[in-house]
């Protein structure tokens, strides 16, 4: 018996992209409008438009979402691509996990509920728990590494509540710590001046100007200081309580009890003006985390138990990671409190006592 084949509906379209290494001919294609986007990157691959947003349906979806013609030339934008996180290893802890930082993904550095500080190689073992706190560890750092000795020098004492985030600076000179009784202090040197009202939850260093330093707090708040004058040379005002921030080289990330990642330029002059928006978490966004690799990519942990990737270009996220090892029924659910991206690694820890590396590549081409 004879079949007859429908002929498919196609559309002309060029590729284009700001990543030169990936470039393709920029002549127009013929493509079936029922590709979808791995559809398309199998073209783009082969040969080595988006509004705001990733392709995520089919071209004939998209052109009657859109209401455009077949008859018009769509142009399509690529770019690299991030494949989806595995999950590396998981290590036990006693308690709820405060905090994690970790090294040129051959040490991880946590602070947990327990009052302990542990360092992890990659292989699981833990190289040496650090005594002395007598309460809860909310934030570590690396300063220096010397002889593979990790021994306490001395005590910070000046803050009179809980110590909530530390900073080192580029040239691990400084550190500067937050705490719940509304002071910054910077260390070695004299207590700087403070405009914060209420509790302060989080500071970080510029990363390309050690003079230079940002804070957020439970006053709606980000501030903007200048460490040698010890004055606040700028603020960032939103709607509610900052609970996390992170700087890449040009932008600032915060996460807040609205559910809400926002990303500012700290170089706009209006206080009030966020660059970008991001919503998909259920619960208060507790941390967040530049990609060292890339300036479109950001991780945001939350106490709905996610951890959420985003590449800033699109507002939706490109991946969401629930901790799948735990047997317990509502183990998804536990707050996360901490998160760090180290090269292609991501940390998190939080109320399930274990710290998750989870592993992160970019192989493909999407569109």
């Amino acid at each position: 018996m004879d079949t007859v084949q429908e002929e498919e509906n196609q559309i002309q379209v060029r590729f284009v992209t700001q990543q030169k290494e990936f470039a393709v001919t920029d002549s127009a294609i013929l493509v079936p409008t029922k590709l979808r986007r791995y559809g398309l990157s199998e073209i783009i691959n082969h040969l080595l438009g988006f509004d705001n947003q990733f392709l995520r349906t089919s071209l004939e979806e998209y052109l009657q979402t859109k209401e455009l013609s077949t008859e018009n030339i769509l142009i399509i934008e690529y770019v690299e691509s991030m494949l989806p996180p595995t999950s590396l290893s998981t290590f036990q802890h006693d308690d709820w996990i405060s905090a994690v930082k970790g090294y040129n993904k051959s040490l991880f550095l946590t602070g947990s509920y327990d009052n302990h500080v542990r360092i992890f190689n990659t292989s699981g073992e833990c190289l040496q728990t650090l005594l002395g706190h007598i309460a809860p560890i909310k934030s570590v750092e690396w300063v220096s590494l010397k002889d593979g000795q990790y021994t306490p020098l001395y005590d910070c004492k000046g803050h009179k509540e809980s110590v909530e985030c530390i900073s080192v600076n580029s040239s691990c000179t400084e550190f500067v710590s937050v705490s719940l009784d509304s002071s910054i202090l910077l260390w070695t040197t004299t207590q700087p001046e403070t405009s914060h009202v209420g509790p302060i939850s989080s500071v970080m260093f510029d990363k390309n100007d050690s003079n230079k330093m940002y804070s957020g707090g439970w006053d709606h708040s980000i501030r903007v200081w200048d460490v040698e004058t010890r004055t606040n040379i700028d603020t960032k005002i939103c709607d509610k309580t900052v609970l996390g921030i992170a700087c890449s080289d040009n932008l600032i990330a915060s996460g807040h009890s609205d559910k809400l990642v926002r990303i500012w330029d700290p170089r706009a002059e209006d206080t009030a003006m966020v660059k970008l928006t991001l919503s998909s978490h259920k619960n208060w966004v507790s941390c967040v985390s530049w990609s060292p690799k890339s300036q479109f990519m950001l991780a945001s942990g939350s106490y709905d138990g996610t951890v959420k990737i985003w590449d800033i270009r699109s507002r939706t996220p490109l991946y969401t990671i629930q901790n799948s090892n735990s047997q317990e029924k509502n183990s998804l659910m536990k707050k996360l409190f901490c998160i760090d991206w180290d090269l292609d690694m991501i940390l998190s820890g939080g109320e399930d006592n274990q710290l998750h590396l989870y592993g992160t590549k970019t192989l493909d081409i999407q569109s």
